[in-house]
């Protein structure tokens, strides 16, 4: 028969992996969204609508300039799928932190402004050039809303009824 510690272990270990299923799930979705927001965004520039994954493509190569190959095509993204689920899973691991809908919300935008500002101001300007603000990359200010709205707060609905969960428990 097993003990009260071993089935708090299991049901513990049921809640982080499940915990992290929706941070896959959901940094996926998000990117979609996400994806979808830039590419939109890049043909009402004059752009072609695959320029964000050769932007991203950069990344992948650390080129100052993203080319306009297959390969650099491919490479964003594989690059940006990548990233968006790894930012997904670090978000799920944070929303233990949140006490209710509300501070879950206000989490995942300031999550979002906290990947542009890493992303773009942080990593742009000490790697990533074509990122870096004033270099002819993507366009700064779009980048800026888009990160909390597309990003940030397509996270939140997967992770609502673990966070109502939690704040049950908690009472």
């Amino acid at each position: 028969m097993p003990t009260t510690s071993a089935i708090t272990d299991r049901h513990q270990a049921s809640g982080f992996s499940s915990l992290l299923t929706s941070g896959v799930v959901a940094g996926f979705a998000a990117g979609i969204v996400f994806i979808l927001a830039n590419m939109i965004y890049a043909t009402s520039q004059g752009l072609p609508a695959i320029a964000p994954f050769l932007a991203i493509g950069t990344i992948f190569f650390f080129d100052d300039r993203p080319m306009m190959t297959l390969e650099y095509a491919l490479s964003g993204v594989m690059t940006h799928f990548s990233l968006s689920i790894l930012f997904g899973v670090i978000f799920a691991m944070l929303t233990p932190t949140f006490r209710n809908v509300t501070t879950l919300i206000a989490g995942a935008f300031i999550y979002g402004l906290l990947l542009y500002l890493v992303n773009f101001l942080v990593f742009g300007n000490l790697i990533f050039e074509w990122f870096a603000p004033g270099d002819g990359g993507p366009d700064q200010i779009f980048e800026l809303i888009i990160h909390p709205l597309a990003y940030g707060l397509v996270l939140v609905p997967f992770f609502v009824t673990a966070v109502r969960r939690s704040a049950a428990a908690s009472i």
